[in-house]
């Protein structure tokens, strides 16, 4: 019997408890049990990944305890469910900090609301026409170009390239985003509404599976848990979350390359464990200012923002010089 703590096998059994046989382990000194749990947990591994899997699809938290309840005889509470929840999100976003997606050409960018502390603010999202993986999001409260720039960039730096095409409906903050963050070297295209190409249409099913999951919620009672339960529904819909459009596999797995974790249970069993995962993909690093997190430094905004305007400028005079000498001839 391997140790949970130290993978030592110098152990020994230590005695009957509720019908559970223990054990001792001689060299970390500690007690444990042949159930397949975590370190100081009594909840099997395969419960909790099943709560995990329950509440990202779109149950409520007492319809999770109902099912664990009855299907394994288990009466938990519903605050120890959320922070099972709270907890192996954050471990979720750590073990896919690696992984490094293969985007495609053309991407898409919208931006819907959800509510946070009884107040409406806006959820931004880019999403990757091919394989339909959510390459950022981001939560403001306005629609700024600033907002644009920073979903933008990170959806670059979340790929690790540029794109030849970005999407977008006809919000002028896209325009002054995608100038600012890419210049010339991204095309951006503005959609129509009621077409079939060039079309937000992906995007738009996305948001409108993204409100069922907030519905649940009730609304996000902070930032900070609109933030991790947000990442964590992105992971559950980009690593698990089957797509009939993609042959019913979801979009990690549609770009058949090796990701991190196969389901919840992956995540939950390999808590705080080193992991030496790489995609070793290629990637070409996007020419523009890094970010820390996702939160843009604002006197990089104010320096590209200058930059924009300067070009402008520059643009209108010698369209002005142009226009003299033409008048003058």
């Amino acid at each position: 019997m391997l140790c949970k703590y130290c993978s030592s096998t110098d152990t020994i059994k230590f005695g009957i408890h509720n019908s559970v046989q223990r054990y001792y382990c001689k060299n970390c000194k500690r007690k444990f049990t042949a159930l397949d749990t975590l370190p100081k947990m009594k909840t099997p591994v395969n419960q909790i990944s099943s709560a995990l899997s329950m509440y990202y699809g779109g149950m409520p938290l007492d319809s999770i305890q109902r099912h664990i309840d009855q299907e394994h005889d288990n009466y938990l509470s519903e605050a120890g469910i959320y922070k099972w929840i709270i907890r192996f999100t954050r471990e979720a976003t750590r073990q896919s900090r690696l992984f490094k997606p293969k985007a495609g050409n053309t991407w898409i960018v919208d931006e819907t609301t959800v509510n946070i502390e009884g107040k409406k603010v806006w959820f931004w999202d880019v999403i990757d026409v091919d394989s339909r993986y959510l390459l950022a999001s981001h939560i403001s409260t306005g629609r700024f170009a600033e907002d644009a720039y920073t979903v933008l960039t990170s959806a670059a730096t979340t790929a690790g390239k540029l794109p030849q095409r970005i999407i977008s409906d006809r919000l002028g903050s896209y325009q002054e985003g995608i100038d600012i963050a890419f210049g010339d070297k991204v095309k951006h295209i503005k959609s129509e509404p009621f077409t079939k190409e060039n079309s937000t249409n992906i995007i738009e099913r996305f948001h409108g599976t993204l409100k069922d999951r907030v519905n649940v919620l009730r609304g996000f009672k902070n930032w900070d848990a609109a933030r991790l339960l947000t990442s964590g529904w992105l992971i559950h819909y980009n690593f698990f979350k089957e797509h009939e459009s993609l042959g019913n596999v979801s979009p990690a797995q549609k770009m058949e390359i090796p990701v991190p974790f196969q389901n919840w249970q992956d995540i939950v069993r390999n808590t705080g464990k080193t992991t030496a995962f790489s995609s070793e993909q290629d990637t070409e690093i996007a020419p523009f200012p890094k970010l820390r997190g996702r939160q843009l430094h604002r006197h990089q905004v104010r320096q590209a923002k200058r930059r924009y305007y300067q070009k402008k400028k520059t643009e209108r005079k010698s369209q002005t010089v142009s226009q003299i000498i033409t008048m003058r001839r």
